[in-house]
Order: C-alpha cells, then structure tokens, then sequence
C-alpha cells in the first residue's frame, strides 16, 4: 500500500501551518492559563496571604499583570521551538494532537 498521498497531504498541511507557529505556540500558551491560571493564581495567594492588606493586594496585581505576561513570553517561545523541530510529515498530528489534550486537560478541570 502506498501512503505517497497521506505523506503528501500532511506536509502540504505542515507548510500551510509553518508560517503560524508563533500564532499556534501562543495560543498554546493562552490555553494552558486558561486552563492552569486559577491553580498558578492559588499558589501566589498561599505565598501572600499573611502579608499586608496593601502589599497583598499590589503583589497580587503585580503577580497578575506581569507575571502571566512572562510566563506566556517565556513559554511561547519554547513551544514555537518545538514545533519548528518537528518533521514535516508529523507537524499537523502533534498539533491538532496538542490541542485535543489541551482540551481533555480543560474537561477535567471541568471547563467543558
């Protein structure tokens, strides 16, 4: 059996993503805190939470505006990087792969 069509299929779909990966690690990225943010978010507030009320309060919004814009920067670039390592043939399983247990992830946490 030859698979020449399948091989095909997939690396015309992997140059069709290729230009997007910045697009797709981020939306990764995006997701995984959509997903995990709350927990991240409770372990900052069990670190914090025999502070100050006013000191509490601004390294929860300094936590939150900076910090998940870190984690995101830092990660993005790192998820980019693996993609653009991965075989041609193989790039559009692992990402819609990626996706689908990004998506079994936000079953269990109950978010669908």
């Amino acid at each position: 059996m030859d698979l020449t069509f399948v091989t095909d299929f997939l690396s015309t779909l992997s140059s069709w993503m290729k230009p997007y990966l910045n697009e797709i690690g981020l939306s990764m990225a995006a997701t995984l805190l959509v997903i995990y943010g709350n927990n991240i978010t409770a372990a900052f507030k069990k670190q914090i939470g025999g502070m100050q009320f006013f000191l509490k309060v601004t390294l929860f919004v300094l936590f939150c505006a900076f910090g998940f814009a870190f984690i995101t920067s830092f990660v993005t670039p790192f998820l980019m990087n693996l993609l653009r390592d991965i075989n041609d043939v193989w790039l559009p399983v692992v990402i819609i792969s990626a996706f689908y247990l990004l998506g079994l992830g936000a079953q269990k946490k109950g978010m669908i």
